[in-house]
């Protein structure tokens, strides 16, 4: 196998379990503080919030997705990439 499907398929199992349990990706990684830490946002902003809570859910599970495959948070993958776009 190699090299790319290999990433390709630990990413797609890092989005699967981000779906299943908020912070897998990092759990996956091994970084339990940072996987426990986005699992207690997730499911504070829910407990805390509720329906909008949902959405906000959804941001903490994208920039821990993110953090571990690009080890970049969210908001800077969004300004790296419109950076990109404009020069």
């Amino acid at each position: 196998m190699s090299p790319t499907a290999t990433t390709d398929t630990s990413n797609g199992v890092k989005l699967l379990g981000e779906v299943i349990v908020p912070g897998a990706s990092q759990f996956i990684d091994g970084n339990i503080r940072s996987g426990a830490l986005h699992l207690l946002a997730s499911v504070a902003s829910v407990a805390m919030l509720g329906p909008a809570g949902l959405a906000v859910s959804m941001l903490v599970r994208g920039n821990s997705f993110t953090s571990s495959t690009l080890n970049t948070p969210l908001h800077r993958a969004f300004r790296k990439r419109d950076a990109a776009t404009t020069a």
